[in-house]
């Protein structure tokens, strides 16, 4: 049963990267010099460097990456290397080779703020980063400067990224220092609010970090261009409804039935429309038992046992439900819950505890490529070792799909060179990087493997505790079958449950200028989220 808080989610979107509209069109204005290469400087030079800079301006960017490579290998060239590497990341960015320019950049980056086109390699830097989602190698080299050398006029945007490199190295403090730096005019600056309300959560700041959320919460949809406001506002209501739910289990909280209201009340207010919607539900199931709403709790369980939901993996949601019909006494309905979770679950874990065994010896690469053909096959009706459900549940973990975002990038990119002309494909240059890319391949595949094993060990072990609660549920439920029959016979009172009549109802409780509906058993997505169970209380009055 759930004794303790729920964790605060700290909703960290992979995809959710933002852009104020005027730094982007300080940053367009600013990267514009470099679409076009001046013919006046390349004036007096040799005629295999004014070619590459025609094939440049021209668009011809395969041939340009051939002829920048080659002036950068050229001994007798120097004083053009330099150009000549940063006009070689832009023409790779520029053919969609974002993984490969990225190596190009980084290295001019780590060079240092000395460097002729250290400014130009960040802000290509950044535009990479928003292509392919993925904030490592900005993150390494960020890592690796000194901020104070940053260029001062993308400062929000520099600020939003050096704050989130220390968030997620646990560096609180560095993190606020940055974050709080972003101002208030930038599309950065709601992501770095909400981060602010997750770190002051995490140091116990909790009246900061109400503060924090409701400046989200009041945040114009559309005040900043490029960032999801609404979506922002769904993770802070979800942040605030647990805050308040673990402010009900803190002892020192005198009116912790105040503290569970208010909580269920955030969750409440999540749009159906957000991501965030459906862990706002399962919330709102503890939330509502806290504080003995059962006809809430068990209408929301009615929602999340609708068909809407049926391929999502959360077998907690009948221990919500098991405990709810035991404080109303209502065995029956209690032993039910039991019989239809037991002919689901313990084969789950049979089956997940078989395949563990299974795969001990194996790679992550090949853990990686069975687990998604696992997927592929499951997902069209195929007999496979483990439920579509599980395969769902760890291969959208969040983790696994910043991993997998990646792996496709790189994919795409191979593709891109295969798909080259031939002088392109046939060069050097494509024989380099294509060796890169699959090295880094195939190691993105294997640890993303292991990193599944562990999260299905996880998976196991938490399923283990599952099937262990709902057992002490049953053992509980007998003992008070037993104290009840035996109070009953002493004083001659009847069971309660016995006296009830046997109707229950569902019944939506629906918003303001809306219509009341019994539920028939059919189920409406605009109905999802506001269905009350009506039943009655069965316990013995003593």
């Amino acid at each position: 049963m759930k004794n303790t808080a729920l964790a605060v989610i700290f909703i960290l979107l992979v995809g959710m990267f933002v852009s104020c509209a005027e730094q982007l069109t300080v940053r367009e204005q600013e990267m514009k010099k470099y679409e076009q290469i001046d013919s006046v400087v390349v004036q007096g030079m040799p005629d295999a460097i004014k070619k590459v800079v025609d094939a440049y301006n021209g668009g011809d960017y395969h041939t340009a990456a051939i002829g920048f490579y080659a002036v950068m290998k050229n001994g007798e060239w120097a004083r053009l290397h330099e150009t000549a590497r940063y006009y070689y990341a832009e023409a790779l960015f520029r053919m969609g080779l974002y993984q490969s320019a990225e190596y190009q950049l980084a290295e001019i980056l780590f060079e240092g703020p000395d460097s002729h086109y250290f400014v130009s390699a960040l802000l290509k830097l950044l535009a990479v980063t928003y292509e392919t989602k993925d904030e490592r190698v900005l993150f390494a080299v960020l890592s690796n400067v000194n901020y104070t050398s940053l260029p001062q006029k993308f400062a929000n945007e520099l600020m939003y990224y050096l704050g989130k490199i220390n968030f997620y190295k646990g560096q609180d403090e560095e993190s606020l220092k940055f974050f709080t730096q972003v101002k208030d005019y930038s599309s950065f600056y709601p992501l770095a609010t909400y981060f602010m309300g997750v770190i002051q959560v995490r140091q116990r700041m909790y009246a900061e970090a109400m503060k924090s959320f409701q400046k989200i919460m009041e945040m114009p949809d559309d005040m900043y261009v490029g960032a999801d406001i609404k979506q922002l506002k769904g993770m802070a209501e979800l942040a605030l409804g647990e805050l308040y739910y673990a402010a009900g289990f803190d002892e020192k909280t005198k009116n912790k039935l105040a503290m569970f209201n208010v909580a269920l009340n955030y969750f409440t207010n999540v749009d159906r429309r957000n991501p965030q919607w459906f862990e706002s539900l399962f919330a709102r199931t503890w939330a509502s038992l806290m504080i003995s709403r059962f006809d809430s709790t068990l209408g929301t369980v009615v929602t999340l046992g609708s068909p809407f939901f049926t391929d999502i993996y959360f077998p907690d949601v009948y221990v919500v439900e098991a405990v709810t019909y035991y404080n109303l006494c209502r065995y029956k309905e209690v032993n039910e819950v039991i019989d239809k979770f037991f002919l689901v679950y313990p084969d789950y874990r049979q089956r997940l505890q078989s395949w563990l065994e299974n795969v001990s010896t194996k790679t992550g690469l090949d853990i990686y490529k069975e687990l998604l053909s696992m997927y592929r096959d499951s997902a069209a009706g195929k007999p496979t070792p483990l439920p579509e459900a599980i395969l769902r549940s760890v291969l959208t973990d969040q983790k696994f799909q910043r991993d997998y975002i990646h792996i496709k990038e790189i994919e795409r990119e191979i593709e891109v060179i295969e798909n080259s002309p031939e002088a392109f494909k046939k060069s050097v240059i494509a024989d380099d990087l294509s060796k890169k890319m699959t090295y880094q391949l195939t190691t993105l595949r294997n640890d993303s493997g292991k990193m599944l094993v562990k999260k299905l060990q996880e998976v196991a072990q938490d399923l283990t505790q599952i099937i262990a609660d709902m057992k002490a549920i049953r053992f509980e439920m007998t003992d008070k079958i037993k104290e009840t029959l035996e109070k009953e016979e002493l004083y001659g009172k009847k069971l309660k449950e016995s006296a009830l009549k046997e109707e229950e109802s569902y019944s939506p409780a629906v918003p303001n200028r809306a219509y009341y509906w019994p539920f028939d058993g059919e189920y409406w997505e605009d109905e999802l989220g506001y269905y009350f169970y009506n039943i009655q209380n069965a316990c013995v009055d003593e």
